[in-house]
């Protein structure tokens, strides 16, 4: 093949995949929420990610981490979960299917008082490009401007080097994009990490390696996909980003 030719099939390659990278999914996010010691004057926390922050795998030690830090004050945590997207799709679905007023419901139509975002590891791993994590995290920051704060939690630790693509379009999808945004690397995590951290020094970011340093000598806290904790530590995550939150001097009114 002419070189010329082997660079439009290139172009056709990643474009194709980058179509079918903005294709929108049909499974539906799923909302969970739980309440430690509720009253009149709940403290509101709203955790918004991919899949880490589905089916309610971080409640209810979340906010009863919150609670005992407030002195036994009524916390109302919801977790709402978009399993597979990465920020991109993300941010796209939720404009679509969540208004805000849906979005608020079960906080009595109040805005929350804490906002957490639990992206990244999806872009990451389908390596949708340093630029893309950045500009739709501060995009989700942005549309939760009227919540009193917004928290960012750094990137997970996963096992980028041996991850194991579900299907082989998937495999396939991952190394173009691979190497069209990330130079071919594997791990990447850093990198876009530092990337928000340079462009957006103004955010609130949780560190997740206060959790979990590293992956390597750590997969016993993993699932067999390297990708997601074990029932037992994403429980312990709840607790500990309870533990994390930034909570304002009036926060245990």
């Amino acid at each position: 093949m002419f070189p010329g030719a082997q660079r439009l099939a290139f172009v056709l390659a990643v474009t194709g995949g980058l179509t079918l990278l903005s294709l929108k999914r049909s499974d539906t996010p799923t909302l969970n929420c739980a309440t430690v010691n509720g009253g009149d004057n709940d403290f509101k926390i709203l955790v918004v990610g991919e899949s880490w922050a589905s089916d309610g795998k971080i409640l209810p030690d979340l906010p009863r981490a919150v609670s005992e830090r407030l002195q036994g004050r009524g916390v109302r945590a919801c977790s709402l979960g978009f399993a597979g997207r990465n920020s991109r799709l993300l941010y796209t679905e939720l404009r679509e299917k969540f208004s805000k007023e849906k979005l608020y419901l079960p906080f009595e139509d109040k805005t929350p008082d804490k906002v957490v975002l639990m992206t990244g590891v999806n872009d990451e791993i389908q390596h949708i490009g340093a630029s893309a994590y950045v500009e739709y995290t501060k995009k989700l920051v942005e549309y939760f401007s009227d919540a009193s704060d917004v928290e960012i939690i750094s990137i997970p630790r996963v096992n980028e080097r041996n991850f194991k693509p579900p299907t082989l379009y998937s495999a396939i999808k991952r190394s173009i994009l691979g190497c069209f945004y990330d130079h071919c690397q594997r791990r990447v995590n850093d990198l876009y990490r530092v990337a928000l951290w340079r462009d957006h020094p103004e955010l609130n970011i949780i560190e997740y390696d206060d959790f979990i340093e590293r992956y390597e000598g750590n997969e016993r806290f993993y699932t067999a996909d390297g990708v997601h904790l074990t029932d037992e530590y994403f429980h312990k995550y709840g607790a500990f980003v309870g533990g994390a939150l930034s909570l304002g001097k009036d926060a245990g009114k």
